[in-house]
């Protein structure tokens, strides 16, 4: 089994598991082949529900996401990527200010911003290991005049 397919797997085991039917119990596979119209057999969801079918259909997919209340992407969307993305972005006080303002420059201001956030990345990591502060005044030895 693929990891594709063992995530396809794992997305639809966690819908039998989760999604409920008005009086709160489990669909059981029956229903949900009876419920996509002829689009799946049992034995193709058992399949799909082991990680032993490959590549399903949007077809299938469409019919799952529709009996299940989902969108089509919970399916092919990768969760992992989703929540890297989510841990991954751009946060803090000012970000969206910057972007903002930084949208409205030409290419050459883009690339004076971008060369002056470098030097500030790169005082920042020789302050931590011991260098200069920003707006610190040189020491003597730093400075001999």
């Amino acid at each position: 089994m693929t990891e594709k397919e063992s995530i396809f797997a794992e997305k639809l085991e966690k819908l039998f598991d989760e999604v409920r039917k008005p009086d709160g119990s489990k669909y059981t596979q029956t229903e949900v082949v009876e419920g996509t119209n002829g689009v799946l057999t049992r034995v193709y969801l058992w399949k799909l529900r082991k990680g032993h079918a490959t590549n399903p259909g949007f077809h299938i997919i469409k019919a799952l996401a529709d009996f299940f209340h989902v969108d089509t992407n919970y399916f092919t969307q990768d969760e992992e990527s989703a929540e890297e993305k989510e841990r991954t972005r751009p946060t803090g006080r000012y970000f969206e200010e910057i972007q903002t303002r930084a949208a409205k420059m030409d290419d050459k201001a883009q690339k004076a911003i971008l060369d002056m956030m470098d030097f500030i990345l790169s005082t920042q990591k020789s302050e931590t290991s011991g260098g200069m502060s920003i707006g610190a005044e040189p020491s003597s030895a730093e400075n001999p005049d």
